[in-house]
């Protein structure tokens, strides 16, 4: 009977330290598209269209600051700070880098909602 929970031990272990890889790889996401949005500013014109994408690009910098943690409320945030981009270009990757990084953010954000497990004092 040892052996039975031993196994589910590993399996629960090996499964909270692909959610820990996979919340790495959405701060990763976060951060280049953040950078993206905002270095934009170098390339484009200034007005009040590209002053908001820059803005927006600061929002997705502190989504991946609270992306180091481990709340759910950041995952919402990212998932909410990506739905204009795609409500604007729906199912439509026409080679725009930033546009496919927030639809893969916005997905991974989903998957990481259905992952997310509460922390207990037991496993700090």
């Amino acid at each position: 009977m040892d052996m039975v929970y031993g196994f589910s031990y590993l399996r629960v272990g090996s499964r909270s330290k692909m959610y820990t890889k996979l919340r790495l790889v959405a701060v990763c996401f976060a951060v280049a598209i953040g950078a993206g949005l905002i270095g934009q500013l170098w390339v484009v014109s200034l007005n009040v269209l590209s002053l908001a994408e820059a803005a927006r690009g600061v929002l997705f910098l502190l989504v991946a600051l609270g992306l180091m943690g481990y709340q759910r409320l950041s995952l919402v945030l990212s998932a909410i700070v990506c739905l204009p981009s795609m409500l604007a270009h729906p199912l439509i990757l026409n080679g725009n880098v930033l546009v496919t990084g927030q639809s893969a953010l916005l997905a991974l954000s989903l998957v990481l909602l259905v992952m997310h497990t509460p922390k207990t004092l037991d496993d700090a």
